[in-house]
């Protein structure tokens, strides 16, 4: 299936029992009143709201607790995140002092989140930021600031919730990319993991020995990347393989078995000098066999500028937000 959603849609975060995702409509070309969340009814495949609110500031990532009960919106280009109630769809809460959050991460038990402060015309500038806040959900107060590498694109927790992973971006060339772990016992970075080129995205798979990044390359769209990095993320952390995809790799998921990776390809550059005439060609996703790390067949056409994909919690079925197409893709997974 292909939904439609709002303007330039990212992020997409899936309700724990699969019924509805919640897309952020990032409105990348400012139109007024389109910062916008959608929600999906996943049970029939349809556009089943369109949430829209004074505090959404060019939504960019979702992440709903473990209850379902709540989403939490990154405003990327300001200093908050939306609370939303999920049996409302209205936006019930923000919370304030970030710095273009533009990724959020729930511990397992509901009580805190992470967010990555990537930078925005609010703070230090898009890019300059260095920073992850914890939040405790239950005072909405950030209760910490740590410092991380320059500009953390994006983050996750590990399936016990022990650390959390943050990738950041940095220049967006080659090997500058760095991943920040962080021990959520103290709350401080432990370790950095470096050889990442213009990092974007990131996932762990389920036994928490791996992470996956993509490659996505500069934001200004050279040098481009083309590859995942496999990080081993016990014993001494390091990329251990480099597995080759296609143009810039974008989002990335696993399957809740572990045995499956997805990842999109955005495969958007400029036609025109001066960053003009941006030009979007096939997107596209490929899979990874997480037991050899090689690509395996097929190759699955979607939507322009495929920026993220989230697999459902029962591992049937993949979604994938298209930025320039404004839709949702709807994938069935291959059976075991």
């Amino acid at each position: 299936a292909t939904i439609n959603t709002g303007v330039t849609p990212d992020g997409l975060a899936i309700t724990p029992n699969g019924h509805y995702a919640y897309v952020a409509n990032n409105n990348n070309y400012s139109i007024a009143n389109q910062d916008s969340i959608t929600v999906l009814n996943l049970k029939n495949n349809t556009l089943e709201q369109t949430i829209h609110d004074s505090s959404f500031n060019e939504p960019f990532r979702v992440a709903i607790s473990p209850d379902g009960k709540k989403a939490y919106v990154a405003n990327s280009d300001g200093t908050t995140l939306s609370i939303i109630s999920t049996k409302r769809n209205k936006v019930i809460g923000v919370i304030n002092g970030f710095d273009g959050p533009s990724g959020v991460a729930i511990t397992p038990n509901g009580k805190f989140a992470y967010v990555n402060n990537y930078g925005s015309s609010q703070g230090v500038g898009s890019g300059n930021g260095r920073t992850v806040s914890v939040v405790n959900l239950k005072t909405k107060t950030i209760i910490k600031e740590i410092t991380v590498g320059l500009a953390p694109a994006a983050l996750a927790l590990s399936p016990d919730g022990k650390f959390v992973y943050v990738i950041n971006y940095v220049d967006g060339n080659p090997n500058t990319g760095t991943m920040s772990i962080i021990k959520t016992k103290n709350n401080r970075v432990i370790h950095t993991v470096s050889g990442l080129f213009g990092p974007f995205s990131i996932a762990v798979t389920p036994n928490g020995k791996y992470a996956y990044v993509t490659n996505f390359g500069s934001n200004n769209f050279t040098p481009i990347g083309s590859t995942v990095s496999v990080v081993r993320l016990f014993h001494h952390p390091k990329i251990v393989k480099t597995i080759q995809l296609a143009i810039q790799p974008s989002g990335i998921a696993i399957t809740p078995n572990g045995r499956y990776v997805y990842v999109t390809n955005y495969n958007t550059l400029y036609a025109g000098s001066n960053f003009t005439n941006l030009t979007p060609g096939q997107g596209t996703v490929n899979i990874i066999d997480t037991r050899t790390n090689k690509v395996i067949p097929p190759t699955i056409g979607v939507g322009q500028a495929p920026n993220s994909v989230t697999v459902s919690p029962n591992g049937k079925f993949a979604y994938v937000t298209n930025f320039i197409s404004n839709s949702v893709d709807v994938i069935q997974l291959q059976d075991e």
